[in-house]
């Protein structure tokens, strides 16, 4: 699961912000343990909690 985060986080397509975070351990363990409740794809999971 960490390995989907860090790779979403480092697409082109993440905000520059964003992209830094792909390498931050406290943040990578915060997403990945909201993530197990969401139910859908790393993306969109990233995409809502980035935008809101």
């Amino acid at each position: 699961m960490r390995d989907l985060i860090k790779k979403e986080l480092s697409k082109p397509s993440m905000y520059n912000v964003f992209k830094g975070w792909a390498d931050q351990e406290q943040i990578l363990d915060e997403l990945e343990e909201g993530y197990k409740g969401f139910g859908c794809s790393v993306e969109e999971y990233l995409n809502n909690k980035l935008n809101y």
